[in-house]
């Protein structure tokens, strides 16, 4: 008499697969995550730098940095950068900025950055770096 095996997975092995399976999700997951964030902080750098140029051609045709937050190229700026939730004391605008008659500097938050409270600053003098959040303002002239 022949006896019949029984077909198919035990309950461990479905339990081990799927634990298997959620660990890779979770790392892949997590991977995917950060990347998405570094690509938000390129972002958020391109345009910024992009307003070292713009400001330039701005005083060139004004005499004077004055009004440089309210021109189309800072506004086009703002409408490409990623919005971030979280305390920042121009956070509706997305950029802080600030000018005067002869500077200017603009700043955003980070995404990636390992300190969550890392902003991006540029300024006339065409000085980029990296601030602190609290830093970022509409108070702010210098990125130095």
């Amino acid at each position: 008499m022949k006896t019949q095996k029984n077909k198919g997975f035990t309950l461990i092995e479905l339990i081990v697969a799927i634990a298997i399976i959620a660990t890779l999700s979770a790392v892949v997951l997590f991977s995917i995550t950060y990347y998405l964030n570094k690509g938000k902080d390129a972002s958020v750098q391109g345009n910024l730098a992009i307003l070292v140029t713009a400001g330039e051609v701005y005083y060139n045709s004004h005499g004077s940095y004055d009004g440089f937050c309210q021109s189309s190229v800072v506004a086009n700026a703002q409408s490409q950068i990623p919005r971030r939730t979280g305390s920042m004391a121009c956070y509706p605008l997305g950029i802080c900025c600030k000018a005067t008659a002869d500077t200017w500097a603009a700043c955003a938050r980070e995404f990636a950055s390992t300190d969550p409270v890392k902003a991006f600053c540029v300024d006339s003098l065409g000085n980029k770096s990296e601030i602190n959040i609290s830093d970022c303002d509409d108070s702010r002239i210098s990125c130095q």
